[in-house]
């Protein structure tokens, strides 16, 4: 199996194409829906054995977990660290 070749821009590309179908798709959830669904009709569509399926399906289930993981640790090594606590010292007065 070749390596895949995974990009924000290509995740949008895709994206972009669902919501032109349905703008409900911009919601990242509803994307993903459709992309399963697609799996699921993909694969409804092979004439292979209920249990190769099966085991495809669950393969793909951990692959997705795993590339969301990744995806969301990569994220949080980008973030900047936040600011350090500062004290803060004012007078406040009520309005007259």
């Amino acid at each position: 199996m070749s390596e895949l070749q995974l990009s924000a821009t290509l995740v949008q590309q895709i994206q972009d194409v669902i919501t032109k179908h349905d703008e409900s798709a911009s919601d990242p959830g509803v994307t993903s829906q459709y992309l399963a669904a697609i799996i699921g009709f993909l694969l409804g569509q092979q004439a292979i054995p209920e249990q190769q399926k099966t085991e495809i399906i669950d393969n793909l289930g951990a692959f997705i977990k795993h590339v969301a993981d990744d995806v969301a640790k990569q994220s949080q090594q980008q973030a900047p660290p936040p600011p350090p606590p500062q004290e803060a010292f004012g007078i406040w007065k009520p309005k007259s």
